[in-house]
């Protein structure tokens, strides 16, 4: 192993996963997928404004070119999905709620739960958590620490790093880029060019399977495996899910 590496997470646990993890198998990569525990099957559809989904709806309505299917697997089908060599199951509440303005007690029942049923459903200690709408709190990160919970991911997006440097003794992961960002590309062939400092550098993206239906110039799956194929393809980087960023 290196000191370069590269990961990606995906949230909600939606049907889309399933050509992302295709695609995964196609070019080794590695990652992780944050799902949440009481939402298996819900089918609702996300309402978009160029790039960006803002609102969740029951019905596609008038106009079905700005929406996005959000339709979550079963328990079986995420069981089965996800127990896959390249992929770690991370949480991401028990009801994908804000997590902002949480006491200790809906903090515990949001999260500890959410880990102890998705250890359960896959046989390992799930270690890591991605916050929904990048929401959190102090008692957030209480009960995330007193579950054992390794890493908690944040969001970002239409921001660049300053350097592609990570720190595996902190809890909360910013990661490097959103799936849709416009230098995403640009980034990552950067990420490549960088040389190895010695230091532990990492490219993690993040994003949302639903966003690469949207149909426009970055939201398609096209986009998303040429990246893919652009980091499979370069020389001294190493493919790692979330949780192996903390036993490498």
């Amino acid at each position: 192993m290196g000191n370069k590496y590269f990961t990606v997470s995906f949230d909600d646990g939606l049907t889309q996963d399933r050509e992302i993890i295709r695609l995964m198998d196609k070019y080794g990569i590695r990652g992780t997928f944050n799902i949440s525990s009481d939402l298996f099957g819900e089918r609702t559809y996300i309402q978009r404004a160029g790039d960006i989904g803002f609102r969740t709806v029951p019905e596609v309505g008038k106009n079905p070119k700005m929406f996005a299917d959000h339709f979550i697997l079963t328990r079986e089908e995420a069981a089965e999905l996800y127990s896959h060599p390249n992929v770690e199951v991370a949480s991401h509440g028990v009801h994908h709620l804000h997590q902002n303005k949480f006491t200790m007690e809906e903090a515990s029942d949001e999260l500890l739960k959410d880990v102890e049923a998705l250890s359960e459903m896959f046989g390992y200690r799930i270690a890591g958590h991605a916050f929904p709408y990048g929401s959190y709190n102090d008692n957030v990160l209480t009960v995330l620490k007193d579950a054992g919970v390794r890493y908690a991911r944040a969001v970002t997006m239409k921001k660049k790093p300053k350097d592609f440097r990570f720190d595996p003794n902190r809890l909360i992961i910013t990661p490097t880029c959103w799936a849709l960002d416009t230098f995403a590309e640009a980034l990552l062939q950067k990420f490549i060019d960088a040389p190895d400092t010695g230091e532990m550098q990492v490219f993690y993206m993040w994003g949302h399977g639903y966003e690469f239906d949207y149909g426009t110039k970055m939201g398609n799956f096209g986009h998303l495996e040429k990246l893919f194929a652009m980091a499979s393809a370069a020389s001294g980087i190493d493919f790692v899910t979330n949780g192996e960023l903390y036993t490498v």
